[in-house]
């Protein structure tokens, strides 16, 4: 019988002494580093809170699953409720269809018209509440594709949540060109709405330390009742546009 000269001979497959105590320590370190992780991002979150003052997000982009995984993360971060626009409407029509009620009986009205009037609406009041994460309707059409229907979102930061080879020439950038804040993801991939967060709260934060005006301006702007008149405020009685002149 040969002796081991290396150390001790171990029974197959058991560890060798200390190889416990190193996997302990591995996944220790492992944990420690996630929790950091994660008490950085709480404390980046609650910071980027702070300095909104209740503003809101609203969240725009052609893919609406994307914008509500986007808009659910950033909501966990900053502590605002999420809220998603298409599943508002889809509860808005299906109780109209209960109670008999449509948005408008004229049958000269296409049904994307009658969408964006009932999208419109729910954007107007959302527009009155405090620390709301918005989620808004994508496939590249409706309200927040049209930039002379983003009255009611300039009372928010938006953000614009763009995809990787995503057609240039698409007429709706336009509008979401209007954002203040655009982060890129993967096209055909399920976004990762923690990274997809820590982007967007980045962009935030320094939006809002160029501008140390711009949350009260925008709180203002809602005061006066999302007239259209952003980002030159007029004092109140100035200002010759209506906000209910948006298209419908």
């Amino acid at each position: 019988m040969v002796a081991a000269s290396l150390g001790a001979v171990h029974p197959r497959g058991a560890p060798a002494a200390g190889a416990g105590r190193k996997k302990d320590a591995s996944r220790g370190a492992r944990t420690g580093a996630r929790a950091r992780a994660t008490a950085t991002r709480a404390t980046k979150g609650e910071t980027v809170a702070a300095k909104l003052k209740g503003v809101s997000v609203v969240v725009v982009g052609d893919d609406a699953d994307a914008n509500d995984v986007v808009a659910r993360a950033l909501a966990v971060r900053l502590a605002y409720s999420p809220v998603s626009v298409p599943a508002l409407l889809e509860s808005t029509m299906a109780r109209g269809a209960e109670e008999g009620m449509t948005v408008d009986d004229d049958d000269d009205v296409s049904e994307d018209a009658k969408a964006l009037v009932l999208e419109n609406s729910a954007h107007e009041q959302l527009a009155t509440f405090l620390r709301l994460c918005v989620a808004t309707c994508g496939g590249g059409r409706g309200a927040t594709a049209r930039g002379d229907c983003w009255t009611w979102l300039f009372g928010a930061i938006t953000v614009w949540v763009d995809a990787e080879g995503a057609d240039e020439s698409a007429p709706q950038r336009q509008a979401y060109e209007l954002s203040e804040v655009r982060v890129v993801v993967k096209k055909g991939v399920a976004v990762d709405g923690e990274a997809a967060a820590d982007q967007v709260l980045a962009g935030i934060d320094a939006l809002v330390d160029a501008d140390d005006q711009l949350c009260g301006k925008k709180n203002l702007y809602v005061r006066f009742g999302c007239r259209g008149d952003w980002p030159d405020l007029k004092p109140p009685g100035e200002y010759a546009g209506d906000a209910a002149a948006a298209p419908t």
